[in-house]
């Protein structure tokens, strides 16, 4: 890219006419005239941005729908779960297509995983590409070719549109790694390794088995690595409404003092004490969603632990 930018800065310097002091030319010519160690290099083909996202491209959708089929399949099984238990369905119908319903689940979640490996690993090449490129400009940057070039806004705009070709990418691949939330891929593993538990015939055969196992404890060491952080971030969050709900007690209790004492009068007391129960109710209302969704992602974690565990 840089390369490519210096030739056409070369040749837009040519344009002028002879005897006028063009200081994009001098610089160039400094550049150009640097002795150049001769090394011996791997001969490698630069990879574009273009490049891998055309490679990826398809990849992406299909790692979406899977991603949809999955959400739509754990939501027919709730649903069938729910029939059986009302009565709505016999047992042997339940069973038909729990058998369909549980054959179509494997599949997506086999590809899924697949996918999601092929994206990581492109995400990979993105990132170092990226990391690549940005060296390479700071490097230019700092070069004698590039002063006087500082305001140049056209060269500014080329020199960093890989940059933002190559973050763009990177950011479309998390939004789809992305789309399967902590909760959502707890649920589907649960739904799945209970599938594996209820009946064998519905995943395959004993070596099928072992492989969804395997792929279900590998997604729940990587879950369980993303849910600490994500856990610590919630606890966090707890404490600071817990110092929130403090401060709003105290105030509570300055109103109260003051109103014993004359200080308020009625009205505005049943104003001040009316708000701070609300922001109180409120703050704590937030604290206790938060923490049975803690507890509920831990129970579900170490559920979907013990049903692997069961079914060795």
């Amino acid at each position: 890219m840089l390369g490519f930018l210096l030739k056409r800065l070369s040749k837009s310097s040519n344009k002028q006419k002879g005897g006028i002091f063009d200081p994009y030319q001098k610089q160039l010519e400094i550049f150009q005239i640097q002795p150049q160690p001769q090394e011996r290099r791997p001969i490698t083909k630069p990879i574009s941005a273009k490049q891998i996202e055309n490679e990826t491209n398809e990849v992406l959708k299909a790692f979406q729908t899977y991603v949809k089929e999955v959400k739509e399949t754990s939501l027919k099984l709730n649903e069938l779960k729910k029939m059986l238990k009302s009565g709505e369905i016999p047992e042997s119908a339940y069973n038909i297509i729990l058998k369909e319903l549980g054959t179509q689940l494997s599949i997506s979640i086999k590809e899924i995983y697949r996918l999601r490996e092929t994206l990581e690993l492109a995400k990979a090449k993105a990132k170092l590409e990226w990391a690549k490129e940005k060296i390479g400009i700071r490097e230019f940057e700092e070069s004698e070719s590039y002063r006087g070039l500082e305001e140049d806004i056209d060269l500014k705009r080329r020199l960093y549109a890989p940059l933002h070709e190559w973050k763009e990418l990177i950011a479309r691949i998390d939004s789809a790694l992305s789309s399967l939330t902590v909760d959502e891929e707890i649920s589907i593993i649960e739904q799945y390794l209970y599938l594996i538990k209820e009946g064998a015939s519905i995943i395959g055969g004993s070596e099928e088995i072992e492989r969804a196992k395997s792929i279900c404890q590998k997604r729940l060491d990587s879950i369980s690595k993303r849910w600490t952080t994500v856990r610590s971030q919630k606890m966090e969050e707890v404490m600071d409404l817990e110092l929130k709900a403090s401060r709003i007690k105290n105030e509570i209790k300055e109103v109260e003092v003051r109103f014993a004492v004359g200080e308020l009068e009625q009205s505005e007391y049943d104003y001040r004490i009316s708000t701070l129960r609300g922001a109180l109710n409120s703050v704590e209302k937030e604290m206790s969603e938060i923490r049975n969704y803690i507890e509920d992602i831990d129970t579900r974690i170490f559920r979907c632990l013990e049903l692997i565990r069961e079914s060795a």
